[in-house]
């Protein structure tokens, strides 16, 4: 697999502390669980379910709508296949519609998903949502 099309691992303190940054831009949070995210979700995400990362034409629409960002992190409940997947998926479409030496997002999995975010920082209400 082309090393490009491999999203990078981000630790829950990191997100957190990007989140919290006074001045930088934050990242584009990308929650792919379903009906779950009605149950809690990290603050300011945006909830793209898994199924619809299967149409090129509904991840065409995040490329164009995100590709001018600094940062995307995906993640589901455990970040162990649909949050890598949908990632995954994200930087093949990234690829083919996006110009080659044009700037991209750095695209990232939230090490341990939403269960071990919401653990850490349980309570926390700059940071997660119900």
């Amino acid at each position: 697999m082309d090393a490009s099309l491999r999203p990078e691992y981000i630790a829950s303190s990191e997100l957190a502390t990007a989140l919290r940054h006074p001045t930088e831009p934050r990242p584009i949070v990308v929650d792919v669980r379903d009906v779950d995210f009605a149950g809690g979700h990290i603050r300011t995400a945006i909830n793209v379910p898994e199924w619809k990362f299967n149409d090129d034409a509904n991840v065409d629409d995040l490329v164009e709508r995100y590709k001018d960002e600094k940062q995307l992190v995906f993640h589901c409940m455990l970040s162990q296949v649909r949050g890598p997947k949908c990632a995954k998926r994200f930087l093949t479409r990234l690829q083919a519609v996006v110009k080659e030496n044009a700037p991209r997002p750095v695209v990232q999995v939230l090490v341990g998903g939403y269960a071990r975010f919401s653990e850490l920082y349980k309570g926390e209400t700059d940071l997660l949502e119900d």
